[in-house]
């Protein structure tokens, strides 16, 4: 209630009253001038003004504990009882104060009635000013659903503000039941391959290579068949797919199963058959469904494939599978063509701008030294972005700093802005995410954007670069790098520093030729120990001291036995080289008995830094996926914001549980 002001008082009769007093005390005080007179007027009148006052103010009260009355007693009036909308009043507590029988059969059943409409009047209260708002949002009750209208009115009495809300719960369970029907019947458009198809006809005849895609197609069909949608072969391996959107809720229900199913199939060679599956749910035209398809389709083989993946109307996308380790492939046949499109590309550039990214480590640097060569080969301007520090590159950038020819070589930021125009090519390696770029903002300067990367594609992927070398199966950036250094058709000289950076960055992100390995790496590898590489004089560049041996001891120290072969280890903030510190107790860990995988946590200030490693018993990729990290199966990371070194864990713990829950299933 409104605070009842003096000049409310001057109404109707009060209004004549006090203007007579106050004619006959001036009257007195004119016939009779003695200050008495005078002072006893004033007193006078200032006692039946607040009288008068009070009784103004005591007559509002009593309209307003009126008209409360009345709005409690509304359950006498028949009509609003009959209301055909179930209907309410509460206080700001949430208390009823009175509702309608249609109320009553709304929530007959519930016993705890009046928590529940409590829980949604706290819930409103949140969302509203603090005079005025109308209300106007859905609910489900009893699995129906409901429109709940009403308006929330504050009024201040005898000191207290209170809260009266009219709600009406307005039935529209038929309307979402059509919008249901309309919603489902909506298409979508989906590809499947089979993404190791070359792998798996290796060596077979063409009549068996028949038999195994006959043998992939029956059991797509028995998968697809319920939904009687399109399924049409585009290529060898390939095919196209549309269905109504009803279904595609039993395909993520299922998890996929066909992957498994058509997993099952092997041949002579023993390589068991794995499928890519993409799919578009967007409420765009169908051209553009399927041009998303393509896209979630580039980033399912850019994971390594047997997954699928699904672009849901948010932009969002949404992964099942997986599981599989990347198959290699043997063929140089890429690298040769990606070789001679990055040649033609420099040629046609003013100069090279190079970036990898933050915290980079000896595969970032030893690509990005590869990549500077090429176009230095190229007789063109390179530039390296990089501010002389990394994960485990003292040793590597002591070696740098010995060499004259570097000294105008690695630049920072703002020197990389300033020399960088549309007529120049940005080179980005070992990182496909935008914001995992030490440079972001370069993006946007050139549409020269060249791409060389071989981690599990996610959906921050750098958006239309020029040259795309995405291979998943390789162990690193630099294996690629060395690959283009061999085909480039202007011959490359590499310095024995460079070339024992690419050959450092080979060893350290496959653990010493542990992980990750296959032919073409050992190739790589075999090509730079032919241009003079002192394999002990890498290693030498990577050894611990005593300091930096006891550190990772001693994070080792806190490891937390979580599952009965995963380890969580927490590296404090304090020690120097913490990133590294960290990353090297994840590898330690895992080559103890009885544990397969790891995750070291360490809080750098402005983020929480999550190392992940595993022997391949988990796929850490995906676990750190879930907290906006990626990686590989076997080495994957992390970067937990606003967040504390309890509350990362907690969200790991969560992550882990998640994976495992998807894996039995």
């Amino acid at each position: 209630m409104k605070k009842v002001k003096l000049r409310e008082v001057f109404v109707h009769k009060y209004r004549l009253y006090l203007f007579v007093i106050l004619l006959t005390l001036i009257a007195l005080c004119v016939l009779k001038p003695e200050w008495y007179t005078i002072a006893g007027s004033i007193v006078v009148f200032a006692i039946v003004l607040i009288y008068t006052y009070k009784k103004r103010k005591n007559a509002l009260d009593r309209i307003v504990k009126n008209m409360n009355s009345f709005m409690l007693k509304l359950n006498t009036d028949d009509s609003i009882l009959d209301f055909p909308f179930p209907s309410v009043i509460v206080n700001q507590e949430g208390d009823i104060l009175w509702n309608n029988e249609s109320f009553d059969v709304l929530f007959r059943g519930l016993s705890n009635k009046d928590k529940y409409v409590e829980s949604i009047i706290r819930e409103l209260d949140k969302e509203f000013d603090s005079n005025f708002a109308m209300i106007d949002r859905e609910l489900s009750i009893h699995d129906k659903h409901y429109r709940l209208l009403g308006n929330m009115v504050k009024i201040r009495r005898r000191g207290v503000q209170e809260k009266s809300l009219m709600l009406y719960f307005i039935d529209r369970s038929e309307y979402y039941k059509l919008y249901r029907a309309y919603e489902d019947q909506k298409d979508c458009i989906g590809l499947i391959y089979i993404d190791n198809y070359d792998e798996v006809v290796q060596g077979i005849q063409d009549s068996e290579k028949s038999q195994i895609v006959a043998l992939v197609e029956k059991h797509l069909k028995e998968w697809y068949e319920k939904t009687n949608g399109l399924f049409l072969r585009l290529d060898r391996n390939k095919y196209i797919i549309s269905f109504e959107r009803k279904f595609l809720k039993d395909f993520i229900e299922s998890k996929f199963d066909v992957l498994n199913t058509v997993k099952n199939i092997t041949y002579r060679n023993n390589v068991p058959v794995t499928l890519s599956i993409a799919i578009s749910t967007g409420d765009q035209s169908k051209e553009e469904k399927l041009h998303d398809a393509y896209t979630a389709m580039d980033i399912a083989l850019g994971r390594g494939g047997d997954q699928a993946v699904i672009k849901k109307d948010d932009g969002k996308y949404e992964y099942f599978g997986g599981t599989s380790k990347e198959v290699e492939k043997r063929t140089k046949v890429k690298s040769r063509v990606i070789a001679g499109a990055i040649e033609e590309l420099f040629a046609d550039s003013k100069n090279v701008i190079i970036m990898g990214h933050k915290n980079p480590d000896a595969d970032c640097l030893g690509s990005a030294l590869g990549i500077y060569r090429v176009a230095k080969s190229l007789g063109k301007d390179a530039y390296i972005v990089f501010d002389g520090k990394g994960i485990g590159l003292d040793g590597l950038v002591k070696r740098l700093n010995k060499e004259k020819i570097y000294e105008n070589v690695f630049i920072t930021t703002d020197e990389a802005s300033s020399k960088l125009s549309e007529q120049s090519c940005l080179v980005v390696t070992d990182t496909h995410k935008i914001d995992y770029c030490v440079a972001p903002e370069l993006l946007d300067r050139t549409a020269k954007i060249v791409l060389i990367d071989h981690h599990r594609r996610s959906s921050e992927f750098i958006q239309n670069p020029a040259i795309i070398f995405h291979e998943v199966y390789a162990s690193s950036a630099c294996e690629l790098v060395t690959e283009i250094i061999q085909y480039v058709s202007t011959k490359v000289e590499l310095p024995l520093v460079e070339a024992e950076a690419l050959y450092a960055g080979i060893l350290t992100d496959t653990k010493n030729f542990t992980f990750k390995t296959g032919v073409r790496t050992f190739e790589a590898a075999a090509y730079l120990k032919r241009l003079g590489v002192d394999v002990f004089a890498v290693k030498k560049l990577f050894d611990n001291d005593i300091d930096t041996y006891v550190a990772v001891a001693d994070v080792i120290r806190t490891a937390d036995k979580v599952r009965k072969d995963v380890a969580i280890a927490i590296c404090p903030k304090e020690i120097p080289n913490a990133m590294q510190i960290a990353a090297q107790a994840a590898d330690e860990l895992i080559s103890l008995n009885g544990i397969e995988t790891s995750f070291v946590l360490v809080d750098t200030g402005e983020y929480i830094n999550i190392s992940g490693r595993s022997n391949g018993s988990m796929n850490v990729q995906v676990v750190l996926e879930k907290l906006g990290g990626g990686g590989h199966q076997t080495v994957a990371g992390a970067q937990v914001y606003e967040a504390t070194i309890e509350e990362a864990k907690e969200l790991l713990l969560s992550a882990i549980k998640a994976v495992e829950e998807e894996q039995e299933k």
